[in-house]
């Protein structure tokens, strides 16, 4: 029997951040951009190549809003940091955790992974299908850039992200 291979949907998708799932997602969309140069010799107009100098890779996502602890990545941006706390005030001997030092400071950013729902095994006797979930892409090292709350009115609000990503994403060779 052939496989069949469909394509990937919404319905497949889970994302998962530290293991967790991710709810209330609307959706993520993932670009990688790459700079190319093009190289002249004197006297040419025409480039003789376009060798690949640059490249970024840029994560947003968005959800449906709850409230604003709850949605989103978690641990994007770490918030809960006490009541007027959001000023670093290390320079005067007050070392407590502060909005700015835990944005300022976080240098390793968040892991999302992203899978595909797939038919792991087929119950011969009721053909109730048992899902595993196979990786679809790793994105690593997500740093915040934005974080954006919608309200509007007679509409579901809605959270938006974006993110800079500092790994492009590979595959191990023969995968």
């Amino acid at each position: 029997m052939a496989v069949i291979n469909n394509v990937f949907t919404g319905a497949l998708g889970v994302i998962k951040v530290n293991g967790q799932p991710v709810g209330l997602m609307r959706n993520v969309r993932v670009n990688e951009s790459f700079r190319r140069v093009p190289v002249r010799g004197l006297g040419a107009i025409v480039p003789l190549e376009a060798p690949v100098t640059e490249w970024a890779g840029t994560l947003s996502c968005s959800f449906w809003e709850i409230d604003y602890t709850s949605s989103g990545i978690p641990d994007a941006i770490l918030r809960a940091v006490g009541i007027s706390n959001a000023v670093s005030q290390i320079a005067s001997g007050n070392n407590t955790p502060n909005f700015e030092d835990n944005l300022v400071l976080n240098v390793t950013g968040v892991e999302i992974d992203i899978y595909k729902k797939a038919t792991d095994t087929v119950d011969s006797v009721t053909g109730l299908i048992t899902p595993k979930l196979t990786p679809y892409a790793i994105v690593g090292r997500c740093l915040i850039e934005s974080d954006n709350v919608n309200l509007d009115e007679g509409n579901i609000s809605g959270r938006d992200q974006t993110f800079q990503y500092l790994d492009p994403i590979v595959f191990p060779l023969g995968a």
